[in-house]
């Protein structure tokens, strides 16, 4: 999100969103209610850069990372957090209508790339057998042709073809860099399932209203009438 000036471009796919991922809220633990304040009618699951390690106030940087899932009251009942995960990787359970695990990443630009895919791996095994599987965040990779210089294209499409999941193929950029030199396609929503089971993948177009660097990425899972709207929302500080 990427900043408090975000916050009302983030209010405003609250309507047509069912749940919603979040990337980069750049929270930390005791500032996780303004995330609650820009979308009053959702609950959701955070994870700050602070929750598993204890930041003191004398210490505290500016914010960083952070990934949140939110999701219409209606769904409460049946949704469940898993804890499996940590400060980049967060995912919750929908048991009803259809079982389906839900995983929220938002992978780094270092070399700690392998390591969160071994995380995101371990919840697979442990999901993919009973429930669909649906990950959607910034993979800080692209699955168009990789990039020589970037180690990360080639373990997001390694990864990708290992756990036999599908993605849907376009050509729209999702990254914008703030100084207009670049662009590429990293934010995804991927599955395990059949191509049928999401509709209306969207890479939605840049607008003075968004802040960030990102754009979202929204799709319809097709499981319940009507089909649950999932959004991957730009990053920014709340």
């Amino acid at each position: 999100m990427e900043g408090k000036g975000n916050a009302l471009f983030i209010n405003s796919l609250e309507s047509s969103s069912d749940i919603i991922c979040i990337q980069e809220h750049w929270l930390y633990e005791f500032q996780k209610q303004s995330l609650c304040n820009v979308l009053p009618n959702m609950d959701m699951f955070i994870r700050c850069s602070d929750t598993y390690e204890e930041i003191s106030n004398f210490n505290r940087p500016r914010g960083k990372g952070g990934v949140a899932i939110a999701w219409k009251r209606f769904l409460t009942p049946s949704i469940s957090e898993i804890p499996s995960g940590n400060n980049r990787i967060i995912a919750i359970e929908l048991k009803s209508p259809m079982k389906t695990c839900i995983i929220c990443v938002y992978m780094p630009t270092n070399n700690s790339g392998d390591s969160c895919l071994d995380v995101i791996s371990s919840i697979l095994s442990m999901y993919s057998v009973s429930h669909r599987i649906v990950i959607v965040g910034d993979c800080n990779g692209t699955l168009k042709p990789p990039r020589k210089y970037n180690k990360h294209d080639f373990l997001l499409q390694a990864f990708v073809h290992e756990m036999n999941l599908q993605s849907h193929r376009s050509e729209e950029s999702t990254f914008f860099h703030h100084s207009g030199m670049s662009t590429s396609q990293i934010d995804y929503i991927l599955h395990n399932a059949t191509i049928a089971f999401l509709s209306d993948y969207k890479i939605h177009d840049q607008c003075h209203s968004n802040t960030s660097s990102h754009v979202p990425v929204s799709a319809k899972m097709k499981q319940s009438n009507p089909a649950i709207s999932v959004n991957s929302k730009p990053s920014g500080k709340i």
